[in-house]
């Protein structure tokens, strides 16, 4: 057998397996699945915390619609309030936050009178700090809507506010910039039921 015969014979095998093993690798897709999977993760779990970042400042921010509509209302059924009946009407409006905390709820009831010009004016407030948060006297804080300004009448106004923090908020701050809480704010406003104006006797 001529040796120079032999040894092309051997590299010249060299090369068709060299080019069956790259083919084949080529063709290879056993590990795409995993691949691709592996890239997408990411994504899918960041759509899985906005997902539930979102849903939980919607479900907050219903009951805080929630709450601020239940203290007004039931305000405007008094005739005259005290700031102990205020307090416990705002404890019935802390219960609707549950069971999320309420250490940054704030509530503010208000009762505003328009004079014969359609000014408004603060009779008195109260808020969920035992404290009297608008000057009496003084014009409410507040944009008020045309739709409730009345020549000689008084509304009652409850603002409920709650500072809430998502449950991720720190996550991936170094390379978002975002907001570590949402204040979500609703004002409700009703006229009184059974009075012109709803009195507060000690506010």
């Amino acid at each position: 057998m001529n040796p120079s015969t032999d040894f092309d014979l051997k590299g010249h095998c060299r090369v068709i397996c060299s080019c069956v093993a790259k083919r084949k690798l080529w063709k290879d897709t056993r590990a795409v699945a995993a691949t691709e999977f592996a890239l997408i993760l990411p994504v899918m779990f960041l759509l899985l915390i906005g997902m539930a970042e979102v849903t939980g400042a919607m479900n907050q921010d219903r009951k805080v619609a929630r709450i601020s509509n239940a203290v007004t209302d039931l305000v405007a059924q008094a005739e005259t309030v005290t700031e102990a009946e205020l307090l416990a009407v705002m404890d019935l409006g802390e219960q609707v936050l549950a069971p999320y905390p309420a250490d940054e709820l704030e509530i503010i009831i208000a009762s505003v009178t328009f004079n014969e010009d359609g000014d408004a004016e603060v009779d008195w407030s109260f808020d969920s700090g035992s404290s009297n948060p608008w000057a009496e006297g003084s014009e409410p804080p507040i944009t008020l809507p045309d739709t409730i300004v009345s020549p000689n009448s008084s509304i009652v106004v409850g603002v409920t506010t709650l500072n809430y923090s998502p449950p991720f908020a720190g996550i991936f701050t170094d390379y978002f910039t975002r907001k570590d809480a949402l204040e979500l704010s609703h004002t409700y406003y009703l006229r009184p039921r059974l009075t012109g104006t709803v009195q507060c006797s000690n506010c």
